[in-house]
């Protein structure tokens, strides 16, 4: 009689090999939150800041990634270099970004955007030498990872989290182009710091690059001006990241969401422009050992009021509300993909933003200003659900 141990071993080891197989862990994707000066706490928003927060908190994420754009930051005029308006500015509104994630108990990592180098566009030369003291006190308030490129210490840098590969990249080099004297862009030494950071990593199960950015267009946009890198998929940084078999490249700067998939590689340009529109939204991604599933939610909100204060003259509605219907209702599902790797790599399951084509005015949320019919009403653009 042949024992049945051997059979129960393997059993005993098939079990646990696909309990591996099934474990999870999770973070979030919100771009351009908030791309206001905001301090810690501001009475009329604070309320609806917590409700978004507290939800992104019940993801139980290990991380919130922020691809860009945490506050309005025009702190350099009158003076293009005028470094103590910058440093007293930065002390105000990164520290209450700071302060506002820690009371709601989220770790993050935050990847440079155009707002936090003094916006485009940078045609004055006074301007572009004030963007190193932007990028010195970026580096100092968030004191991300140093380990990137010279020059780029701070701005630029690379973590790994379980069995996943993280880059967050500095797309603003010096450079002409039509917005001056900066060029969005991953190139020269950068690229290859990037090139050097995969090859060190090849072991990781998944690779995800952040930027502020689009690279691939066209991409849906409201109340932006659109930066996006100029040479697009035919880039060094596309082709770099096709040849290392990247998954995601999440970015904001458009406040508004395409999902786009080129070369395996799935572009997510999303978030939202609060205080202006009438919506925001975050991504869940949920990282398996050979999937990752990609869920968008989003949110209406009631922006109203006069003009709140910023250094700038394009300023947001002073009050931030979310109904009590639309907290009972909480976050609807706009999009969901699975990147399936088990067999090479298939997009599945693709549904709402993930799957709907783009088109040039449709799907944004309601922006308070614009838009309006002939009784002064904002106009009710159509929105995308889903189900499960």
């Amino acid at each position: 009689m042949k024992s049945i141990y051997p059979l129960v071993l393997t059993l005993l080891l098939t079990a646990c090999q696909s309990s591996v197989q099934d474990e999870s862990w999770v973070f979030v994707s919100m771009p351009d939150f908030l791309n206001v000066d905001c301090d810690y706490p501001e009475p009329k928003w604070e309320d609806a800041l917590s409700y978004i927060l507290e939800a992104v908190k019940a993801e139980n994420p290990d991380f919130l990634t922020i691809a860009g754009d945490m506050v309005m930051g025009h702190w350099d005029a009158p003076e293009w270099n005028d470094q103590d308006t910058i440093a007293k500015y930065a002390e105000r509104y990164y520290t209450a970004w700071i302060n506002r994630m820690h009371v709601h108990g989220l770790n993050f990592y935050v990847s440079i955007g155009d707002h936090e180098v003094g916006d485009n566009p940078w045609r004055q030369p006074k301007k572009l030498e004030a963007v190193k003291y932007y990028k010195q006190v970026f580096a100092d308030y968030f004191q991300m990872p140093q380990n990137g490129p010279a020059g780029m210490k701070g701005t630029a840098f690379w973590w790994k989290h379980k069995n996943t590969l993280f880059v967050s990249v500095d797309v603003f080099e010096a450079g002409e182009s039509n917005q001056g004297f900066i060029k969005a862009g991953v190139s020269g030494e950068q690229l290859v710091w990037l090139k050097e950071v995969f090859e060190v990593n090849k072991e990781v199960k998944h690779r995800i690059v952040l930027g502020h950015t689009p690279v691939l267009g066209p991409v849906r946009k409201w109340s932006s001006s659109g930066l996006m890198i100029e040479e697009g998929q035919n880039s060094g940084f596309w082709q770099l990241m096709k040849q290392y078999d990247v998954d995601a490249y999440l970015c904001g700067e458009v406040h508004a969401v395409t999902c786009t998939e080129r070369d395996g590689i799935m572009q997510v340009a999303h978030g939202g422009l609060i205080g202006y529109n009438t919506r925001t939204n975050y991504m869940v991604c949920k990282v398996y050992n050979n999937r990752i599933e990609m869920e968008i939610k989003e949110i209406e909100m009631q922006p109203s009021g006069e003009h709140k204060w910023q250094t700038k003259r394009n300023r947001p509605l002073e009050n931030v509300n979310i109904t009590e219907e639309n907290k009972a209702a909480s976050f609807y599902k706009i999009g969901k993909v699975t990147i399936d790797k088990s067999t090479g790599k298939v997009f599945s399951n693709r549904k709402g933003y993930f799957k709907t084509a783009y088109e040039s005015s449709d799907l944004r949320a309601v922006p308070i200003f614009r838009e309006k019919n002939t009784q002064g009403l904002p106009v009710e653009l159509p929105k995308i659900t889903i189900e499960d």
